[in-house]
């Protein structure tokens, strides 16, 4: 049981790692005021100062991309999906996989009980709970999902 709690416990870190990722590129500062450098302004700045300069603007080339918006959306509606199981809709939160309150996190998903998450470790674990008492029931739903 530890071992397949473990592996969605890791299953849900990595989801949010990438969701990290993509919402720090999507969510990026502007980089108004910060056009490409040309030869003579390089020539007056150090090789430091022109990666600085290169890289404000390489790391908000994904700013509001449409593409990105729609590929973290997509991401973020598979993990709210339902899937049917006897006739009755479940999710992931209905294993106690639920996303933040607080909404600059942008949707990263929480164990709700789990001991090393300090703002959710006062909830009831249900997917512990699921997992002891019904391993194949977790497991349709992490399947359906």
């Amino acid at each position: 049981m530890d071992a397949v709690y473990d592996s969605i416990k890791c299953f849900i870190t990595e989801y949010n790692s990438i969701l990290d990722e993509m919402n720090k590129l999507y969510h990026a500062k502007s980089a108004r005021g910060y056009d490409p450098l040309t030869d003579e302004e390089k020539e007056a700045m150090t090789e430091n100062q022109i990666e600085l300069w290169e890289g404000k603007i390489k790391d908000s080339l994904l700013r509001s991309d449409t593409t990105l918006g729609g590929i973290i959306e997509a991401m973020k509606g598979a993990m709210m999906s339902s899937v049917e199981i006897d006739g009755k809709k479940y999710s992931l939160s209905s294993l106690g996989i639920m996303t933040s309150s607080d909404y600059t996190e942008y949707g990263k998903l929480h164990i709700y009980g789990d001991k090393e998450d300090s703002t959710y470790a006062d909830k009831t674990d249900k997917l512990r709970a699921l997992l002891e008492s019904d391993p194949d029931f977790v497991t349709k739903i992490m399947t359906g999902v």
